[in-house]
């Protein structure tokens, strides 16, 4: 081994050995999204678990004998307040009145599963209608056809979120405090001072920073594989390739990190400029829900950061199967925050 590649082997190994004894970079690189990764994934484990519906009326009543035959239904008997105090709650899905020839539906629609009782009362209305008219064969019809498809679960949205998360946390924060760390204690001038290339030094720095982040992208995704059955569209070859973009977005990411711990001196004045960059993107980036509920000047805003597309790309090849060229417009853009940023950070660059 050459004396150039050896230098970059020790200038990568000594950062990336203090990054895994760093707790920040540990905390908020995998502990907090492995904390969500489990709480999504508990959230969206549970299968549909039927309606709650209450009953002042009764019992024997035609729309209420067939709703209670009907599956998923489950019927609550109180007195008529203490039902609509649950309904107000969220505590019931819904809330029938029988009298005489009519059948009255409360509903909250606050409660999302308030459409499923609405549809649960009808058809038990309509059942009811038609025994009451003697008619024991409707004179239509329904056919099912089913189609080829999946339910997307909760987690298998968020946890490219959270991979973008430890990511991007790791690409920018570590080479802030790493960078002016060094600076702080001369390291990085003594280090320029040695044979070794300026050049290669830095490369060790991200080349570390860069090993770290792919060590946290396979955790996470391991993680949400074993624990929750993360949902991969061409199994191991999606997983392979999950791990060429993260590495891909490491690369950008670390430019904007590298461009503010190697502008800045101090941590009071980096890590503001650190948490403006990051912040937003958790939130507006398409990190723990959709961009589409945002109006359309914010998501407008939200295209425009490197993390959305970071996470937009990870959807398309876990979820769908996308494999490199469907995924190319958001690479583009990914590369393009990462060569701004490398440019900017080549130029303003202070060894001490």
């Amino acid at each position: 081994m050459g004396r150039y590649p050896r230098a970059l082997l020790v200038c990568t190994w000594y950062p990336f050995l203090a990054l895994t004894r760093n707790r920040s970079v540990i905390f908020f690189g995998l502990v907090f999204p492995l904390a969500f990764v489990g709480i999504f994934g508990f959230v969206g484990a549970g299968a549909f678990s039927g309606v709650r519906i209450g009953v002042v009326g009764p019992a024997d009543a035609p729309v209420v004998r067939v709703l209670a035959a009907s599956p998923g239904v489950t019927l609550v008997y109180e007195s008529p307040d203490e039902l609509e105090a649950r309904l107000r709650r969220g505590r019931l899905d819904g809330l029938v009145r029988v009298g005489s020839g009519v059948v009255r539906l409360e509903l909250n629609p606050a409660n999302p599963q308030s459409q499923v009782a609405a549809l649960a009362v009808e058809k038990a209305a309509a059942e009811a209608s038609l025994d009451l008219a003697g008619v024991s064969r409707p004179s239509l019809r329904v056919e099912r056809i089913q189609v080829a498809g999946r339910y997307e679960r909760y987690i298998d949205f968020a946890l490219p979120g959270q991979v973008g998360w430890a990511l991007l946390s790791t690409a920018v924060f570590s080479p802030v405090w790493g960078l002016i760390g060094l600076k702080q204690t001369l390291v990085l001038k003594r280090l320029r001072a040695t044979p070794v290339p300026p050049i290669i030094i830095l490369l060790g720095q991200g080349a570390a920073r860069l090993l770290m982040g792919l060590v946290q992208a396979v955790i996470i995704l391991a993680a949400g594989l074993v624990a929750f059955g993360f949902y991969l569209a061409q199994g191991w070859k999606t997983f392979g390739l999950l791990l060429l973009l993260s590495a891909f977005g490491l690369l950008a990411f670390l430019g904007v990190g590298i461009l503010i711990g190697g502008y800045w001196n101090s941590q009071e004045g980096a890590i503001p400029v650190a948490n403006l960059f990051v912040l937003p993107q958790f939130l507006l980036g398409g990190t723990f829900f959709s961009t589409d509920v945002f109006p359309g000047w914010l998501r407008f805003v939200a295209e425009l950061m490197p993390l959305y597309h970071f996470n937009t790309a990870m959807r398309l090849v876990a979820g769908e199967g996308a494999g490199l060229i469907e995924i190319i417009p958001y690479l583009l853009v990914l590369g393009a925050w990462g060569v701004v940023a490398y440019v900017l950070a080549a130029r303003t660059f202070r060894w001490y």
